[in-house]
């Protein structure tokens, strides 16, 4: 693994360890040497996950993007931070800046956010509202998601007991990776827990702070394309109660719980998905059955023609 300042990162297909000052993070860029004002596509992963479900579109873009993806902070192939701080989203939005900083790669650039991280991509775009021309925001969580739509994991990880996440939910049979990028993906635990933990602990605040940047109202994008793509999670989340329940696992307090909840879910996804929308007058929107949350492990094609419509639909000038 490359480890030097002094990688060009504007051409080739590169890989490595990059200061940001405190520590080190893992990044990978490949794709077309990039002209000048041609965007960057950079993938913003969901909480507490590495890079290593995004093989298949990474590979799908570099046939007309310069792209980049990046373990955060703990996680994947990065280091810890010396002291563990507070992983608020803004913490995080300002490491990407960072991160690209230190690697010379200037803007624009063209963000691709899956479930938490459509919300740390957005953080990104408060800190930096004239670098970004584009969204593509998959089944993101957004700033409502937390407070109209409670998280769920805590009562499912009362009922995983014995039961194979990857088998139950359909991934394992539907995926589209290679068998190798599956095994590489299926295998990684991440970190010990840690950093996972502490995003966990921040998902809140960063969800606050993102509310209060009033972004929806602003349509702060003007123009500039988002597309938005809803997954069929809630197929994924009926699979894992059916399971549950089959196995006894859990409480009947917590099965009833689950299934209250559920029983509202897609609607309430539904809404929470078009209100983002309103980031831009130029936005679309695609809601697909094929696909659990990770849209990019289901369905990488549609994750990279919904890359390239944004590259190609963006206006050239402000």
């Amino acid at each position: 693994m490359a480890d030097s300042s002094d990688i060009d990162w504007q051409s080739g297909d590169k890989s490595g360890l990059v200061s940001i000052g405190t520590h080190k993070l893992f990044a990978k860029i490949a794709g077309p040497t990039r002209k000048a004002g041609e965007p960057l596509v950079i993938v913003v992963t969901g909480l507490g996950s590495s890079i290593t479900s995004w093989p298949s579109v990474l590979r799908g873009c570099i046939r007309f993007a310069r792209i980049m993806a990046y373990d955060r902070t703990g996680l994947g192939k990065s280091e810890k931070a010396p002291s563990p701080s507070p992983r608020t989203g803004e913490v995080i939005a300002e490491e990407l800046s960072t991160l690209l900083k230190a690697m010379h790669l200037e803007p624009p650039y063209v963000l691709v956010g899956q479930s938490y991280g459509g919300i740390l991509a957005r953080l990104f775009l408060a800190q930096r509202p004239k670098d970004v021309v584009g969204l593509c925001l998959l089944d993101a969580n957004q700033e409502r998601t937390y407070s109209d739509r409670p998280i769920v994991d805590e009562l499912l990880e009362a009922m995983l007991d014995g039961i194979n996440y990857y088998e139950v939910c359909g991934m394992k049979k539907s995926h589209k990776l290679s068998e190798e990028d599956w095994d590489i993906m299926a295998s990684d635990n991440g970190d010990d827990g840690e950093y996972v933990g502490l995003e966990k602990a921040d998902y809140a605040s960063s969800a606050d702070a993102l509310a209060a940047h009033k972004q929806f109202d602003r349509q702060v994008l003007g123009s500039y394309p988002v597309s938005v793509v809803r997954a069929n999670t809630i197929r994924e989340l009926n699979a894992i109660l059916k399971a549950a329940t089959e196995r006894g696992n859990g409480t009947e307090e917590q099965r009833a719980q689950v299934t209250k909840l559920f029983a509202t879910f897609d609607a309430l996804e539904e809404k929470l998905q078009r209100e983002q929308l309103r980031l831009s007058s130029h936005s679309r929107y695609h809601f697909t059955e094929n696909s659990g949350h990770n849209v990019q492990v289901y369905e990488p094609d549609l994750v990279v023609d919904e890359v390239k419509w944004i590259l190609q639909s963006r206006p050239t000038s402000s």
